[in-house]
């Protein structure tokens, strides 16, 4: 999925670049824009789940500026039994700008909850369409790039 959003004033600096914090608040955007057609939030909220934020962590490759149009793609990277962590690839035209990586647990009632149906999302392509692996191999390769 990828999402498509501009650097509006409120998230930049005085050099007219995006402040290193708002990056951020743009993945966390593509994530609800990948969980729209799975149910959305409230489709979550529904089932008496939540989602936290575990770890986060962003690679700056090159500044987001004003005005700037962005593409985000969301790509599931690893689904466990109570969390899911999401990679998100941000470009500018054909530029990288940032690759963030989100792990979010699953919570409901204040405490850790299996995953719901709806975040269980395919990490890698259907077996049909998926690259060739290494049959001896039980550690799941990368996607291709």
């Amino acid at each position: 999925m990828i999402s498509h959003l501009q650097v509006r004033p409120r998230h930049c600096d005085a050099q007219a670049m995006m402040h290193a914090a708002r990056y951020y608040e743009f993945f966390e955007d593509a994530f609800l824009d990948w969980l729209a057609p799975r149910g959305g939030y409230d489709g979550l909220r529904a089932e008496g789940a939540d989602v936290v934020v575990k770890v986060s962590g962003c690679e700056h490759h090159a500044p987001a500026r004003l005005g700037d149009v962005l593409a985000v793609e969301s790509v599931p990277a690893r689904v466990g039994t109570t969390s899911l962590t999401m990679t998100f690839t941000m470009r500018r035209g054909d530029d990288l700008v940032a690759v963030g990586t989100i792990t979010y647990v699953c919570v409901r009632d204040g405490r850790v909850a299996p995953l719901p149906e709806l975040l269980r999302a395919p990490v890698w392509p259907p077996a049909a369409t998926a690259p060739e692996r290494p049959a001896t191999s039980t550690a799941a390769a990368p996607p291709p790039a």
